[in-house]
């Protein structure tokens, strides 16, 4: 009999989708790191005579009854999804989740914080953050996180059933993944790196990469997609040195690569002596791939997944920047990783084991596992994307530029509102639910009311039949003492005429 899942996914791992399709149907959840966690998520549980169906992003309660009908379970694997600009998408999983009937499993969420860890950012979605939590705790043995500080943060709103479990992707190759570190790194070696490009930092490293290195930019970004694909500026550039407009020459040499689909991303790192950069997700690739590679920590996000792994990195502003790769180079020890990875994915085996799933890596999946590789393996998958405006002319570029400027602008125009109408309505239905709570109290409390005002009129209807009782007693006994009044009186008359009698006899004689 064969197994159903539908799975939190933009695509499956297999489905081999054109880029600029895959641009303007936000496959990838606007970064390529989905694409990893998803990836290892869909083989953990491709078990045998199992079939792992994607969502394509689409959740939302009405959807939850055809589930219910089609799939035998639901998995849903997240990454910071206790974030501001998500809290439409988690509502909309709440209500979903909350119509479910089969069993579903959350697969490792993470709040999106500061170093310090800090929540203030995430006060006014905390009514939403709660009632995602208590569908999730509804069907799940505890809510699975990936690192401590989402663990407190979620505790600080009163939830203690969280379970750390780390972030999913690097259980992609089972108990046994290992990294090895060569000791020194040549000049002149392939390396990759990434980039945070909402927060831009580390230009005296890229400088260096590019300067020492042979260097490969491997982007993550919907923004940068579309600037490959299209040569659009999504970016605001205060450091030429890193690679956010088109005239870089990661862009303009054909250099940067970026991947639509995560196995080919793991095949390309494997030929890499080394990666760095800020995006989690792009080191866990990396690490995948059996290649060092050293996170640099700028927010709670990588810190808690460094933290948990045993990943190499550096902390922004607190562990001072390297000011070339050879350095950062000297801070990719792998030691405790590899140590503790098997215990940390038995960790995550056993989280799957106590929901009632099961996964490719258990005893007797062999050959699940065997028929999951090979079709990998056999999978054509598509090309990394690389610059495809080269060629043009540049009036053809500007103007492709422009007009998908126009589109960028109309599509975020369109989130944004999409996302104030999701946290209005989020807004909304938690006073409704808060109005409903303070109804049903009043009710409760006006039944409790009645209750005593029942109650009461039992007691002074019965304290009035025993009053009635009690004057009908003493209306007896008045009769009663009535009566004996009068024969008394009538004993006494009696004599007082015999008396008289005699006097009267007396006087006729």
């Amino acid at each position: 009999m064969t197994t159903r899942y539908l799975m939190r996914l933009g695509k499956t791992p297999f489905d081999v989708v054109d880029p600029f399709l895959t641009l303007e149907r936000n496959l990838l959840g606007t970064n390529s790191g989905n694409l990893v966690y998803g990836a290892a998520a869909h083989k953990l549980f491709s078990t045998a005579d199992t079939i792992v169906d994607a969502n394509h992003y689409r959740i939302n309660a009405g959807m939850a009854a055809q589930v219910n009908d089609e799939y035998d379970g639901f998995i849903l694997p997240l990454a910071n999804a206790f974030r501001p600009e998500f809290e439409g998408q988690l509502l909309r999983t709440a209500q979903f989740l909350e119509r479910l009937t089969i069993p579903f499993l959350m697969l490792s969420g993470g709040a999106q914080l500061p170093l310090d860890g800090d929540p203030a950012a995430l006060k006014a979605m905390e009514p939403t953050v709660k009632r995602f939590a208590r569908a999730v705790l509804n069907g799940s043995s505890a809510l699975s996180v990936r690192g401590e500080m989402t663990a407190d943060y979620l505790a600080s709103l009163g939830f203690r059933d969280v379970e750390v479990v780390g972030c999913p992707s690097l259980a992609l190759h089972g108990p046994g993944h290992r990294v090895e570190v060569p000791e020194t790194l040549r000049h002149g070696a392939p390396i990759a790196y990434n980039l945070e490009t909402k927060d831009p930092f580390g230009g005296d490293l890229v400088e260096d990469a590019e300067a020492r290195y042979a260097a490969t930019y491997i982007p993550q970004e919907h923004g940068t997609l579309e600037l490959m694909l299209w040569a659009s500026e999504p970016y605001v550039a205060n450091d030429p040195r890193l690679p956010l407009e088109r005239s870089h020459p990661q862009f303009t040499a054909s250099r940067a690569e970026f991947f639509i689909d995560a196995h080919p991303w793991f095949d390309r790192l494997a030929t890499m002596d080394f990666s760095f950069g800020a995006r989690a997700h792009g080191n866990i690739a990396a690490i995948l791939a059996g290649t060092p590679a050293v996170m640099l920590a700028h927010d709670s996000r990588t810190l808690e997944l460094a933290r948990y792994h045993g990943i190499p990195s550096l902390v922004r502003g607190a562990d001072g920047q390297p000011g070339s790769v050879q350095e950062l180079f000297s801070h990719a020890d792998f030691t405790e990783f590899n140590r503790g990875h098997a215990e940390r994915f038995e960790t995550l085996s056993r989280f799957i084991h106590d929901n009632g799933f099961s996964h490719i890596y258990d005893p007797g999946q062999e050959a699940a596992l065997a028929a999951y590789e090979q079709r990998v393996a056999e999978t054509e998958f598509a090309p990394a994307v690389r610059p495809t405006w080269l060629e043009d002319p540049p009036a053809t570029v500007q103007r492709h530029a422009v007009l998908q400027d126009r589109e960028a602008r109309r599509k975020k125009e369109q989130a944004e509102l999409r996302r104030t109408t999701a946290a209005r309505a989020a807004k909304s239905a938690e006073r409704i639910t808060a109005l409903e709570r303070r109804l049903d109290a009043a009710e409760a409390d006006l039944a409790a009311t009645r209750r005593a005002v029942e109650s009461a009129e039992r007691r002074a209807a019965a304290a009035e039949q025993r009053l009635t009782r009690t004057e009908k007693k003493l209306t007896k006994v008045a009769r009663q003492a009535g009566d004996a009044f009068h024969r008394a009186e009538r004993a006494v008359r009696i004599p007082t005429r015999l008396k008289d009698a005699v006097s009267r006899g007396r006087r006729d004689r």
